[in-house]
């Protein structure tokens, strides 16, 4: 997956949330989390909690790669 939109959208996808759902989960708007999924928020402020409530790690939300992966050069 190539950009933070895609990862983001598959992940809230997999777990069978709407937007509005994931948004209400994390303290935003479902607008800015719309802003997010069609790319024209590229670091977003909730990456945290974005994370959280869709248990992954927040380095791999934004980059693609976990932290561990590319300490180790994977």
């Amino acid at each position: 997956m190539e950009s933070i939109s895609q990862r983001l959208k598959c992940k809230r996808e997999e777990m069978n949330l709407l937007q509005t759902q994931l948004a209400e989960l994390v303290g935003m708007t479902q607008q800015s989390l719309q802003a997010i999924e069609a790319g024209l928020t590229k670091r977003p402020r909730y990456i945290v909690e974005l994370s959280s409530a869709l248990n992954c790690d927040p380095h791999w939300l934004l980059y693609g790669k976990n932290i561990n992966q590319e300490i180790n050069g994977h």
